[in-house]
């Protein structure tokens, strides 16, 4: 497995997210977490503040093992700046789309590609690696495209072609990258969004289709309707996929966890792998079969990613429930009363309860 397969983003793109700020401590526990995780590759933008800077150029020099990357504007100063920083390599980027280059850039194709070749080859000559991103690209003419990343193919490591605004399907996206992969000769990586919920399933897509890298941000912060989650690929790979990655894999919820306190963005419930309700069971019938085998409603021992498993009483529990949470303290029509209580406690509170809270109801 290639060890810059995850490209992390969260710090950068992530926090492009209406409202969202890291602090610089914060930005850098998290990259030491992620590095630790197993994250290949971490992205900052040392030139949008001097507190960016002073976060990139610390990371730079801190010895993670993750690679430090600095997305840069195609601007020799800001190029300067990733460098003066001490970022190990920068991913320059610049629209390759009609509509980006006609109606936001105001410039022609060729002087698009003339620009993007001036500026990966200033950046190589100060020794520097280079990635590219084709922002747009899922909605780029690929007679275009396609040239557009072989003139830049043998003086970059990776080149991402976009799906900015998410628009693509899964059999898209594959077929996407499949002939961009077929075509080019270059390293292809994926920046996915997720405008209409498909950045997991485009993402695995990509991947199936031969990219070599992938990008996104943890709980799938990020402008609009955000990135594709991180934790739900690293997910699916290991355990639909069957491709297991050199990463401590209990370290993810923990991760999740700072990326909304720290961001103060709420996760859904029952956001997948993440949410508080991934792992929980309240209905009657699934707290049965839980209570028989953990296999019968979940995919794989919630702990291997760091989160506990939850059996909830509520509205639409049963006695198997409370027998087994009980043992035999009580009699049968005595369960029958407690359900009943419970039941109609959830109803006018609007809430199940935990095991400790039904526990210390009936001590």
């Amino acid at each position: 497995m290639n060890p810059e397969f995850i490209y992390d983003t969260t710090l950068r793109d992530g926090e492009q997210m209406p409202g969202v700020v890291f602090f610089k401590d914060e930005k850098i526990k998290l990259a030491k977490k992620m590095s630790e995780l197993g994250v290949g590759i971490i992205g900052l933008m040392p030139a949008v503040s001097e507190s960016e800077r002073e976060v990139t150029e610390y990371l730079a020099g801190s010895g993670l093992q993750s690679q430090i990357t600095a997305a840069t504007m195609m601007k020799k100063e800001h190029i300067n700046i990733a460098k003066d920083c001490g970022a190990q390599r920068i991913i320059l980027f610049t629209s390759v789309s009609d509509i980006h280059l006609n109606k936001k850039l105001g410039i022609s194709r060729k002087k698009n590609l003339e620009k993007s070749i001036e500026f990966v080859d200033y950046a190589n000559e100060l020794g520097m690696t280079v990635d590219f991103a084709g922002e747009d690209a899922s909605r780029a003419d690929i007679s275009y495209l396609i040239p557009f990343i072989n003139n830049l193919g043998d003086k970059i490591g990776y080149f991402l072609p976009c799906d900015t605004l998410g628009c693509l399907t899964p059999r898209q996206t594959y077929d996407f990258i499949k002939k961009i992969k077929s075509e080019t000769e270059c390293k292809i990586g994926l920046h996915i969004h997720n405008d209409f919920g498909q950045a997991t399933a485009n993402t695995l897509a990509g991947i199936e289709a031969g990219a070599d890298l992938f990008s996104g941000t943890f709980n799938g912060i990020g402008e609009r309707a955000g990135n594709v989650p991180l934790e739900e690929v690293i997910t699916a790979l290991r355990y639909q996929y069957g491709r297991e990655m050199p990463l401590k894999y209990e370290m993810l919820s923990e991760i999740c966890s700072l990326v909304e306190l720290y961001s103060k963005v709420r996760l859904q419930k029952h956001k997948p792998i993440s949410g508080k309700n991934a792992f929980s069971h309240e209905s009657g019938m699934h707290v049965d079969g839980m209570i028989k085998h953990e296999k019968n409603y979940e995919n794989f021992n919630p702990e291997c990613i760091g989160r506990k498993r939850r059996l909830l009483f509520g509205k639409h529990s049963g006695t198997n429930g409370l027998r087994y949470l009980f043992k035999d303290r009580f009699t049968e029509n005595q369960y029958q009363d407690i359900l009943q209580a419970i039941k109609a406690k959830s109803v006018l509170e609007k809430k199940a309860y935990s095991k400790s809270e039904i526990l210390t109801m009936y001590e």
